[in-house]
């Protein structure tokens, strides 16, 4: 938290952080943070739970949406799977959101496919932009996490004036430069 707040102080820029595992009272939650540059951190947790995140990492849901105000406009943070609820992107765009930022941790192509084709159809249904970002690279000795499968884009509608093919940017596919 330290780092980042540091960070976002020192660059005067917005920051996303991923997400980060958090506990309390004897539960975990997937949670992105967003720093602020004068030192303010905003909070969103993962509200729709996969499977696997219960049975294997004891993990609880969000229950809140938050939408959060910048200099350069309304944002909303949508960790992984919550993207592939139509639902939820719905209630970010109808609060005003004009950005939705997804950090999500995939560890199969499978898993990144399912959220970056998810991530593609909430912009044409709600005609917002969506970043998305994924892990890389592997933890041996941490399940779910011995090989990860990613690539950052920015992904737009896919209308005119925009680009054809909907993505805006994006990276080279599991590299983090």
């Amino acid at each position: 938290m330290e780092l980042f707040k540091g960070l976002a102080k020192s660059t005067r820029m917005h920051l996303i952080g991923g997400t980060h595992i958090i506990e309390e009272e004897g539960r975990f939650y997937n949670t992105a943070f967003l720093f602020y540059p004068d030192g303010r951190v905003g909070e969103q947790r993962e509200i729709h739970i996969t499977p696997s995140e219960v049975k294997e990492w004891n993990m609880g849901a969000g229950d809140d949406l938050h939408v959060f105000d910048t200099e350069k406009g309304r944002i909303a943070i949508l960790v992984c799977y919550d993207m592939e609820i139509p639902e939820i992107v719905l209630m970010a765009k109808a609060r005003g959101a004009d950005v939705i930022f997804c950090p999500s941790c995939t560890d199969d192509r499978h898993g990144f496919h399912r959220v970056r084709y998810s991530c593609h159809a909430r912009t044409i249904e709600n005609q917002v932009y969506v970043v998305v970002t994924g892990t890389v690279g592997s933890l041996p000795t941490v399940d779910f996490m011995r090989g990860n499968f990613g690539q950052a884009a920015v992904l737009t509608p896919n209308d005119a004036p925009f680009p054809p093919r909907g993505i805006l940017a994006e990276g080279e596919v599991n590299q983090i430069w």
